[in-house]
């Protein structure tokens, strides 16, 4: 009896982790708030799988309320550690502008990344952004329409074509976090006063909750890669931060 209470005791004091499958399990069954927990889990350990996961919850407002940035910084999250699809959804989250500034340049650089490791959804939208025949972009949801009809009728008149320039997008640094909004500006004032040379870049925002970590308010800075780069030379010789990063 003694050993059996022992043994219930060291099961508790040690609870067994969630793992990314029992994730799969609660998702499948529609509770979605106990995926998002064991998603989280894995996430903070690092499973690129679990990152992706997560932001699709932000995005979709699935067990927890959504949450767009949020749904960004996951993506890029697992993206940067090298997951195609989380890539591919960065990608288009920059051409559409959704929880971070809009920025096509940006989604193509990671709509390529995800393509060149074989993600047919990223070579797909990447075939339709190449050639632009005076219309908006196509959703989503349209590039995955089948071609009724293969016959292509040539047009009568010559059609204004624009072929996508491939050149450096534009960088962000990422300067500073604060708890508030008051506590950001006046950080930014000292940054330019010390700094003049930070008065040309233009300003990006992202509030963020983490775990543990509540709610802060990332400040970053955009601007010509040549220059952003130059910048942050600038102040790590100064002992100051400055990483080159992302939204």
């Amino acid at each position: 009896m003694k050993l059996f209470f022992l043994l219930f005791s060291f099961l508790y004091a040690f609870p067994v982790r969630a793992s990314f499958e029992d994730g799969q399990k609660a998702f499948a069954q529609g509770s979605y708030d106990q995926a998002f927990e064991y998603w989280r889990q894995a996430a903070e350990e690092g499973d690129l799988t679990a990152q992706r996961n997560i932001a699709h919850l932000y995005r979709w407002g699935k067990g927890v309320p959504q949450d767009l940035t949020q749904a960004a910084f996951w993506y890029y999250t697992a993206a940067k550690g090298g997951l195609d699809t989380a890539q591919y959804n960065l990608g288009v989250m920059y051409l559409r502008g959704e929880g971070i500034p809009r920025n096509e340049e940006e989604g193509i650089v990671w709509l390529q990344r995800a393509a060149d490791q074989n993600n047919e959804a990223a070579k797909k939208k990447l075939e339709h952004l190449k050639v632009e025949i005076d219309h908006e972009l196509p959703t989503e949801d349209e590039l995955l329409l089948p071609v009724k009809d293969k016959k292509v009728r040539l047009p009568e008149k010559p059609v204004k074509m624009t072929i996508a320039v491939k050149k450096e997008p534009p960088l962000y640094a990422h300067l500073a976090s604060y708890h508030t909004q008051e506590t950001l500006e006046k950080g930014w004032r000292n940054l330019k006063k010390t700094f003049p040379e930070l008065a040309s870049f233009k300003t990006v925002e992202t509030h963020v909750t983490l775990p543990e970590k509540g709610k802060y308010i990332r400040l970053y800075i955009k601007g010509a890669a040549e220059k952003i780069r130059s910048v942050c030379d600038l102040l790590n010789e100064k002992k100051l931060y400055c990483l080159v990063s992302y939204p």
